[in-house]
């Protein structure tokens, strides 16, 4: 006996079935679409991404790689929506995720102009799709004060290691968690550099001036390092004016007729100078006139660090020498202009392949109506910062606060730790002139880090911060 059956919706293997036994057991034509949408989908892909972000501002190099596990044989495919989505680009194979412009905090791209943007992250197998919002938070280049230590590049939230292999296996990251560091140093306090001051302080950097009092003739001397010193850079001691060491004690009245006498009094008196009259608080490096060394001895008892001006680049946690630090050499032949910012950004690519810290120095900035020898233009030095910047992987700094780590990593590498009880304890002594306030960050194979009784805090970038200033770090599984 025949019937009809009439079905308006087929949506599982029972409305198979019964269809096959409506038709006397043959299949029909679209079975196999049946079939196909009884099957159980495949789970949509798993996301994970942090619900928010902080970068350092001046960054347009990649800042956050997204994860998601897809279904075997599918491939993932990214995309962006959310209120601030248009400030920002992603690779749609990869996730990789950075501005399109650089941020400014001055400046504020997102909606509410409050530094912090919105933006939704989608993830696609080609079937299903799962998607995250996310909250970058924008930070000053200058977040954590004169001292605070910039956040590294992250792409990824690194999880507390838990090893049990019984030993702490205590690390200091290189350069804070960066690839390489540098350091811009302005010698003279020349007037060309007050000129084009406010172009260096747009480009948001801490950087280290060293300064002669006795240039102080030229107009804004003073109140010019006194805002370089608020932005959060560095005054550094060049000495009262700029003699040779040994001009000091010749008793030639024709070779330095103003100088005091020795070189430590010409280090004293520029120490007390930027102290009283700048308001720096302290003065913990400083750079040879000429780069004479024979201003050594003076400089070893009064300075943390001392830059000469012989070529080369610090590697991390070495010993190289403390009051001779050297520079950075730029290639080619410098024109009246100074050289191209390409051979500035080519020096900061070596650095970053060499893992090193290197430091410049510049004397006259041009244009200028007062040129005093090494001229470089301004747009080239302005430029490399924003080039050294939008990369992510180079600690741009001043002398004192790269210094300090540099001196840090020394300091507890060389500590013999001790063991009682299962607690392990490095010990180590700030030597003198050292800056206060100034932090490591470490890595451990597991366990618990702790400082003055407390455990310290992991942080998801990977690592955690110690204290100088406690001089102890104890250790327990």
């Amino acid at each position: 006996m025949n019937r009809k059956c009439n079905l308006r919706f087929v949506v599982s293997a029972l409305a198979v079935a019964f269809l096959e036994a409506c038709s006397g057991g043959s299949k029909a034509t679209n079975t196999p679409d049946i079939l196909a949408a009884s099957k159980p989908s495949a789970a949509a892909p798993v996301l994970s991404v942090p619900a928010t972000l902080n970068v350092h501002e001046g960054l347009t190099a990649t800042f956050l790689m997204p994860s998601a596990t897809v279904g075997a044989g599918r491939s993932a495919s990214w995309s962006i929506s959310g209120t601030d989505a248009a400030r920002f680009q992603i690779d749609p194979a990869t996730g990789a995720l950075a501005f399109r412009q650089a941020p400014d905090t001055a400046k504020p791209a997102d909606a509410d102009a409050h530094n912090d943007y919105d933006l939704v992250v989608q993830v696609s197998d080609g079937q299903r799709s799962t998607q995250a919002p996310l909250k970058v938070q924008v930070l000053a280049w200058n977040d954590g004060g004169a001292a605070g230590l910039p956040l590294p590049l992250a792409d990824r939230e690194v999880a507390r290691p838990s090893g049990t292999t019984g030993q702490p296996g205590l690390r200091v990251l290189d350069w804070a968690g960066f690839k390489a560091a540098m350091s811009y140093t302005f010698d003279d306090s020349q007037p060309s550099q007050i000129d084009h001051y406010p172009e260096l302080k747009a480009q948001r950097v801490r950087v280290t001036y060293y300064i002669n009092p006795a240039a102080n003739w030229y107009p804004n001397f003073d109140a010019t390092w006194k805002d370089a010193v608020a932005q959060g850079s560095e005054i550094g001691n060049h000495t009262t004016h700029h003699c040779k060491a040994a001009e000091l004690t010749d008793n030639d009245p024709g070779t330095c007729p103003q100088g005091l006498g020795s070189a430590g009094a010409e280090f004293d008196d520029t120490t007390d100078y930027i102290r009283t009259k700048i308001g720096q608080s302290g003065v913990w490096t400083t750079a040879y006139p000429f780069g004479d060394m024979d201003y050594k001895p003076a400089a070893t008892s009064r300075f943390m660090v001392a830059r000469g001006v012989w070529p080369g680049m610090v590697a991390p946690g070495t010993g190289s020498d403390l009051m001779n630090l050297p520079l950075a050499q730029v290639p080619g032949d410098a024109t009246a202009d100074g050289h191209p910012v390409s051979a500035f950004n080519t020096a900061v690519d070596t650095a970053l392949g060499q893992g090193k810290w290197m430091i410049y120095l510049f004397h006259t900035l041009v244009p200028t109506t007062q040129n005093w020898g090494g001229a470089e233009g301004i747009d080239a030095v302005t430029g490399n910062m924003t080039y050294a910047k939008s990369l992510g992987t180079m600690w741009i700094d001043s002398v004192v606060n790269i210094g300090a780590y540099w001196r840090g990593q020394q300091l507890l590498q060389a500590a013999t730790p001790t063991t009682v009880g299962g607690v392990t304890t490095w010990t180590w002594t700030l030597p003198p002139n050292f800056p206060s306030g100034r932090k490591l960050r470490v890595v451990v194979n597991g366990g618990t880090l702790t400082q003055n009784g407390a455990p310290l805090s992991w942080n998801s970038r990977g690592y955690y911060e110690v204290s100088l200033d406690v001089q102890s770090l104890t250790w327990t599984q």
